[in-house]
């Protein structure tokens, strides 16, 4: 297998995990977007960015407000309701504060930590 061949196999590889990565959350923001950026600065872990045409955002950063809030700030500021949650990939209470804990190691969640999960 020649150099630039490998490239082209890393590259392919590089794209699929991306591609996977892409549904491994639960909460995202549909085509009614209408990119007023309302759900961005509300985000706890800066996981809402703006992208060409609607906001999107990271899952690597998405812990849908575990362990910060009651109910996922940016559903709860967006004016068209287009911030909903996944029915095909729901992630785990546990899962989503793990990330939590991740992202942000400085802070105490406790053991009566807010969840949407909990209401």
């Amino acid at each position: 297998m020649t150099a630039a061949s490998k490239n082209r196999r890393k590259q392919k590889d590089v794209q699929v995990l991306d591609i996977e990565r892409d549904y491994t959350m639960a909460t995202m923001i549909t085509e009614e977007c209408i990119n007023c950026g309302a759900c961005e600065p509300e985000c706890p872990n800066e996981a809402i960015f703006e992208g060409e045409d609607i906001y999107l955002i990271n899952p690597d950063k998405c812990t849908e407000c575990v362990g910060h809030f009651d109910e996922e700030q940016c559903a709860a500021v967006c004016p068209v309701d287009c911030c909903v949650p996944d029915p095909n990939i729901p992630e785990a209470e546990q899962l989503l504060l793990n990330r939590a804990k991740t992202i942000h190691p400085d802070k105490d969640f406790g053991e009566e930590f807010p969840s949407r999960f909990r209401n």
